[in-house]
């Protein structure tokens, strides 16, 4: 692992475009740590701040159908510099919000400025794999799901301090612009890949079957950040120490396995470890929900972390190099997915539990990592 750290840190480029993941988790894990402190705030109930949430998806699904084309005309290096700044800025209206109509707004704009951010910053990785001719995805990745760790400590302790949610919003923002605008010298010079059709493109057959693997992987993801901790200590009477440890050790092996993805793709397969994680995934779950233990739970949701940790990576490196489809367009179509997947996940899952318990809701997720397991494959390229 080192090793390819060093590798992927030694090339200002590949470094650079690390450090776009890094920003854009910097300000989701931001952003995820002061949401009690904007409930307060806005003075709204838990349903109200729910609907009020929906606005962020709603927003990185409505920029997916532009998203492509403008990465396809002006280049991802240069799509990711701009959306950034938008990004990083768009961190301040939701601290202004005082009643759910203006937070919502708020979240819209940033759901926009993050979907773009995120298409063109896999893409213009997509690119560097290409042109350097190496896997950097999956690490890329891993740096994401580091900087959302660092966001969310450091949003901690503020929040823990008395830091007012304004200040330390405009604090971020400011700090992460002057990162932004440091890095774009490198964004820019991105050699992209322009090649195929650059308009938003609704699944084909093997983008249909990424997107939906990417919807698996997302509303898992998603689900198991909301419900793991209520599951251990409502479901099976854990305490709230060990509530914490279930997403705290899926989110430790997600990381970990993503800085070892790109030395383990190559050698194994993306299909092969797609296909054997979902299984993994899947029987790590049946572990946790089935055998009423915490100390189980919580080992099966770390292990399900692990198994989770590169699909995403290899649908997203996949969804850039279908024939005739410009990677823009393809990344977007996949990301659409895996949006609308956080959007539907929670809500399916809380219907399921109230009516037959958490457990079963839970089996919604096993189910799908089950589900990409049996879809995925290497057949006419669909996994590279």
């Amino acid at each position: 692992m080192w090793h390819n750290l060093r590798a992927y840190f030694s090339n200002t480029t590949t470094a650079s475009i690390g450090m776009a993941f890094v920003v854009m988790s910097l300000v989701f894990g931001t952003w995820i740590t002061r949401i009690p402190d904007i409930k307060i705030q806005t003075g709204l109930s838990e349903g109200a701040l729910g609907l009020a949430l929906l606005g962020m998806p709603i927003g990185a699904i409505a920029i997916m159908s532009v998203i492509g084309p403008l990465i396809h005309r002006f280049g991802a290096g240069k799509v990711t510099w701009v959306s950034s700044i938008f990004y990083v800025f768009s961190l301040i209206p939701p601290a202004l919000a005082q009643e759910m109509w203006s937070l919502t707004a708020a979240l819209v704009l940033v759901g926009i400025s993050a979907g773009a951010m995120d298409v063109a910053m896999n893409a213009a990785a997509a690119a560097i794999e290409k042109q350097q001719k190496r896997l950097i995805m999956a690490t890329s990745h891993a740096l994401f799901s580091f900087g959302g760790m660092i966001g969310a400590g450091l949003g901690s302790l503020l929040a823990g301090i008395g830091v007012s949610t304004l200040v330390h919003f405009v604090s971020v923002s400011a700090f992460l612009l002057v990162v932004s605008m440091i890095l774009s010298r490198y964004w820019l010079n991105i050699a992209d890949n322009r090649e195929g059709n650059h308009k938003w493109a609704w699944p084909t057959r093997s983008l249909l079957l990424l997107a939906f693997i990417g919807f698996c992987v997302m509303l898992s993801e998603g689900a198991i950040a909301d419900w793991s901790a209520i599951y251990i200590r409502e479901t099976l009477g854990g305490n709230a120490f060990l509530g914490g440890l279930g997403f705290a050790g899926f989110s430790f092996t997600m990381a970990i396995g993503r800085f070892y993805g790109d030395i383990l793709i190559p050698k194994l397969g993306a299909a092969t470890i797609a296909r054997w994680g979902g299984f993994l995934s899947c029987t790590a779950l049946v572990t946790a929900l089935f055998f009423g233990n915490p100390t189980l739970a919580i080992l099966g949701f770390t292990v399900t972390g692990l198994g989770l940790s590169c699909i995403v990576p290899i649908v997203f490196s996949s969804a850039a190099n279908i024939p005739g489809v410009s990677p823009g367009s393809g990344l977007a179509s996949v990301s659409s997915m895996g949006y609308i997947g956080f959007m539907v996940g929670p809500p399916a899952i809380g219907f399921v539990a109230e009516e037959f318990g958490l457990a079963y809701g839970l089996c919604l997720v096993a189910l799908l990592c089950l589900m990409i397991g049996v879809v995925a494959r290497s057949k006419d390229g669909l996994l590279l």
